[in-house]
């Protein structure tokens, strides 16, 4: 099962989280963020990482200058967007970036169903789904009732965030069926501050409910 662990701040934790060989890491691009980065940090932290694992940026609603120059300039993988629809002209922009890139979707908070699209946001490879907040952008690290998204997974390669830890990720997985989960702030024992064991135990939660 695919497994991005997000909000990295440092080289050490980079290094930390890598050693457990998930797929991906996420960079935050997003002044509002306690884990936000700026594109020469996450370049530096970039370097560091050994190859194959995936560096994933996290805008929220920036304009196209400031995304694809970070892009290019951290060594990014795949984009993750949060925030309306790209416009329409921004799509032969993103083709010639060159980059996949992951579509947010939120599920309100009071909801009792979610169809969820039927395929992801045109030019995405991906969709990740979170529960809407008045907080920041992202999952805010609030559990939610992830059965909604069952449906929508079997259709779409569905990413499942917001709230996950090494205790109720199993359920999750099991209920749901995701391609893949996100992660961040349950591995971490302080904002932007991620925690070995907690890493190591969440990881190892994916990988065995994962191949049920």
């Amino acid at each position: 099962m695919w497994i991005k662990i997000c909000g990295i701040t440092s080289v050490e934790d980079a290094l930390m989280a890598a050693s457990g060989s998930p797929d991906a890491l996420g960079f935050v691009f997003y002044a509002g963020s306690s884990r936000n980065l700026l594109p020469e940090k996450a370049y530096e932290i970039s370097r560091a990482l050994p190859a194959g694992i995936l560096k994933v940026g996290v805008f929220v609603d920036q304009d196209w200058n400031f995304l694809e120059k970070t892009a290019r300039n951290v060594g990014l993988d795949m984009i993750q967007w949060h925030g309306p629809a790209f416009p329409e002209n921004w799509f032969p922009l993103i083709e010639k970036l060159g980059l996949s890139w992951i579509d947010v979707r939120k599920v309100p908070p009071d909801a009792k169903e979610w169809s969820g699209p039927e395929t992801p946001f045109r030019g995405a490879t991906h969709f990740l789904v979170e529960q809407a907040s008045s907080k920041l952008p992202g999952g805010n690290g609030q559990s939610w009732n992830y059965s909604l998204v069952a449906e929508a997974s079997r259709r779409s390669p569905l990413i499942l965030s917001g709230g996950l830890n090494e205790k109720n990720v199993g359920e999750a997985i099991r209920k749901v069926r995701p391609f893949g989960v996100d992660v961040s702030s349950g591995v971490e024992f302080a904002p932007g501050k991620k925690d070995r064991g907690k890493m190591e135990r969440f990881l190892e939660e994916v990988r065995r409910h994962g191949k049920n």
